[in-house]
């Protein structure tokens, strides 16, 4: 292998400056689909790069463990406080069984189909207002003014949070995600960067919860502060836990897929016309930019025992981390993958994840992103780039934080 230490594919400077690695995962996915690496300054990894490995693993929770820890970050450095910061958080990405079931059936009922399908005027509305903001022609940043605002607006009205705090929440999102990004950084010293967030993000949930548990309305808000599990409410980090989750996991993933999906249907007009020509199919076509996306690029798993995947024997205690990016390319799955086709039916990707921990959100991701992208799809007549996109320094979801673009739209019907 070229790829000496396996570090291009988790440096969050990497995705910034060059990308996705399709290139390195490509080599793998044909060589070493199940490789084992060692970069300095992080702990070492098994890179599963294969469509099927990655189901194998994800469909095993007993032996595959989230618990540990859910992303791969860097190690070196890492004090004993910031160990501690990290740990506590809880959320039910990093539970396993049978703990992670109890907690993941809160939320179910909210975000099933049937539940999601109420909540389409909602979407509808905030969709058609922000392209109308737009104006019939100009220049926009289509992250911060479209990708980042849709998904933010209709997880604010689900929750019940205040219109005027949205910035607020959208600043935090940021810096959570884009922790190793210069633009997001809060401070120069890590850790009092980290402490000052989940300070900022504690003390204004934690309000929350005590207002909506003296005052319960029927937003999800609510859900979540008056939670039983076992019949007793539901932990105080499990609940803040739940609001990081929908404020930061249900945002951050679906700004991803509308920021990339756009950039995607620049590069590929041919689509743009397909989809402007088709919108009942719709939900087709979005399926297909999560799997080109890709938002959420890897989850890490930590094996319970050892374990033997695709020839490779895994041992107790060792890290995989699981590139869906490159399982969503895979040759033996997607003949064409490296092909944006608006109408690929079936389309088994990996971009909700698979098995246990499939993205309780992606009903809402899914109609999120349908709506806003059905709106501009249906109105722009002309669409091009104003400038250079830039991404996230982010090995988690490097998508895109910035992406000039020049337009023209029709008026709204």
């Amino acid at each position: 292998m070229s790829m000496n230490d396996g570090l291009r594919l988790i440096d969050p400077l990497a995705y910034s400056e060059k990308g996705y690695p399709h290139e390195e995962w490509t080599q793998l996915r044909r060589d070493a689909p199940v490789h084992y690496f060692e970069p300095p300054g992080w702990p070492a990894y098994w890179a599963i790069t294969k469509h099927a490995d990655i189901i194998e693993v994800s469909k095993q929770p007993d032996v595959f463990l989230n618990g540990p820890g859910m992303t791969i970050t860097r190690s070196e450095g890492e004090t004993e406080e910031e160990r501690a910061t990290r740990e506590q958080i809880k959320t039910i990405i990093n539970m396993d069984p049978p703990e992670h079931r109890k907690y993941r059936a809160v939320a179910t009922p909210f975000f099933t189909p049937r539940a999601i399908g109420q909540v389409e005027p909602l979407v509808n509305e905030t969709a058609r207002k922000l392209v109308d903001g737009l104006g019939r022609e100009g220049e926009c940043d289509f992250i911060t003014e479209i990708a980042s605002i849709h998904p933010l607006k209709v997880i604010a009205r689900l929750l019940g949070v205040p219109e005027a705090d949205e910035p607020f929440i959208l600043k935090l999102t940021n810096e959570l995600f884009g922790a190793e990004d210069p633009e997001f950084q809060r401070s120069p010293d890590r850790m009092e960067g980290i402490r000052k967030l989940f300070m900022d993000f504690w003390g204004y949930f934690g309000e929350i919860i005590a207002d909506r548990r003296a005052r319960p309305t029927d937003d999800l808000a609510s859900l979540f502060a008056n939670a039983k599990i076992d019949g007793e409410p539901m932990g105080e980090l499990e609940t803040l836990g739940y609001f990081l989750i929908a404020f930061t996991a249900g945002h951050e993933t679906t700004r991803g897929s509308i920021g990339g999906g756009m950039h995607a249907l620049i590069e590929n007009p041919d689509q743009l016309r397909w989809w402007k020509e088709n919108p009942e199919l719709t939900p087709v076509a979005i399926d297909e930019i999560v799997r080109y996306v890709t938002p959420v690029n890897h989850m890490m798993r930590t094996a319970a025992r050892d374990y033997t995947l695709n020839g490779q024997t895994i041992r107790e205690g060792q890290h995989l981390v699981l590139f869906y990016a490159s399982a969503n390319r895979d040759e033996e799955v997607f003949p064409d993958g490296e092909v944006l086709r608006l109408d690929r039916k079936p389309n088994p990707h990996l971009g909700f994840g698979i098995g246990e921990h499939f993205c309780l959100g992606a009903h809402l991701a899914r109609k999120t992103s349908g709506t806003i992208f059905r709106e501009l799809t249906s109105r722009l007549e002309f669409v091009e780039l104003a400038g250079r996109p830039l991404r996230t320094a982010s090995n988690l979801v490097p998508g895109l934080k910035h992406l000039p673009i020049r337009y023209r739209l029709t008026e709204g019907a």
